[in-house]
């Protein structure tokens, strides 16, 4: 069957076993063991891949490409809740994101899994377990320095490259190198490919083969390059969508913010084409664009769909306005500088199930980029799991 092309014997393991894997050797970084370390769950794993199709590997001969690795995770006694919870990460990692965090303590699967909820936990297409093929026309692949990784996720405190970057407290450690849980953190990083369009593309294509082959409604959760990816999903298969996630989502709409600002996302969440009612073919001249001044004084100003011309009105997100959708930011990342405009891009466009977790406001303080990995990141989940839990 194209859709599965291996499966595992299915066992039972502890995620404490499933470690953020460094590189080989006697000198490779490891999960600190001590105050941090938390028992994870014990649940029953097992692997299959979706997507991708036969390619002419340019030789005669032929490839799979474009596949993607899913790591299914169960309560030992069977889940108790109904809805399924996919977890997708971001640029430059892998789904060992989601297993256990840098300083050993728990993550966000063990999380859901003892609250009951089946996980399925994914490498993104053409990086990690869901390889790129060498003879690919895409096979130049990079990946974040250790400098960047400082300076925008773990010791943001230290550069002071936007205005909230200040208040930045909760990563463990120095977040810097020679750290042993940012060394932890930085050596489980992976490549990634600079090409948004194919990215987008392909996680579209095997998401909605992921979301076929579990069957029924799920929660679809993304992290940064990925908080686009779950409507995306959803785009291509809204009925098999119970809610969208959406950690510190790619943004902000038709331009980037705060590193540069450069033209982007030309569909508005996304550089692929997007439903929306009435239809669009071409963006550059269908959606409507206009500039409204920045909600704060350390905020971005918003590019979202003129609403000022009653010949013009704002295109609606067909597919996504039905479902309940929440967007979480923290208080010291960089997408304290845009994320809610985001927000108001999909409430323009007729999402009013949207919701907004702007965690400095619910008294969580102190979060970085990485929030799921962060001192505090257990009561982060307990809010985003009650949200998911309320949703009808």
């Amino acid at each position: 069957m194209r859709a599965n092309l291996f499966t595992t014997a299915i066992c039972v393991v502890s995620l404490g076993s499933l470690a953020v894997a460094g590189p080989s050797g006697p000198r490779a970084p490891q999960p600190p063991q001590g105050p941090h370390t938390e028992g994870e769950s014990s649940m029953v794993r097992s692997y299959f891949y979706v997507g991708g199709q036969y390619e002419d590997d340019g030789k005669g001969e032929h490839v799979w490409s474009g596949q993607m690795y899913v790591e299914k995770l169960t309560p030992v006694r069977g889940p108790v809740k109904s809805t399924p919870i996919v977890l997708i990460h971001g640029k430059g990692q892998s789904g060992t994101n989601w297993l256990n965090k840098p300083d050993g303590g728990r993550g966000w699967a063990s999380n859901f899994i003892d609250q009951g909820y089946e996980v399925y936990i994914v490498d993104q297409p053409l990086r990690a377990r869901s390889p790129l093929i060498p003879s690919s026309p895409l096979s130049g692949s990079t990946v974040f320095t250790a400098e960047i990784v400082q300076q925008r996720f773990t010791a943001a405190q230290d550069y002071l490259l936007w205005p909230q970057a200040a208040l930045h407290t909760q990563w463990p450690g120095t977040g810097r190198m020679g750290d042993q849980v940012f060394d932890a953190f930085y050596s489980s990083g992976v490549q990634y490919i600079s090409n948004d369009t194919y990215q987008q593309a392909v996680i579209q294509s095997a998401g909605k083969a992921l979301l076929e082959r579990i069957g029924r409604k799920s929660i679809v959760l993304g992290h940064s390059q990925a908080g686009i990816f779950p409507p995306l999903i959803a785009d291509a298969k809204p009925e098999l969508v119970h809610a969208l996630v959406l950690l510190e989502p790619t943004g902000p709409q038709f331009r980037e913010a705060v590193f540069s600002q450069k033209p982007a996302r030309a569909w508005g969440l996304t550089d692929v084409p997007f439903t929306y009612d009435p239809p669009v073919t071409d963006p550059t001249i269908q959606l409507k664009k206009k500039t409204y001044a920045a909600r704060g004084r350390d905020e971005a100003e918003c590019i979202l769909q003129a609403d000022d011309d009653p010949e013009h009105k704002p295109r609606r997100l067909k597919n996504l306005v039905d479902l309940p959708i929440l967007v979480v930011t923290a208080e010291s990342s960089y997408h304290a500088v845009y994320d809610y405009c985001t927000v108001r891009y999909l409430k323009q466009g007729g999402c009013e199930k949207t919701q907004h977790f702007e965690l400095a406001k619910m008294g969580i303080k102190g979060n970085g980029h990485m929030l799921f990995m962060e001192e505090n990141s257990q009561e982060i989940q307990r809010k985003v799991e009650q949200w998911i839990r309320g949703v009808r």
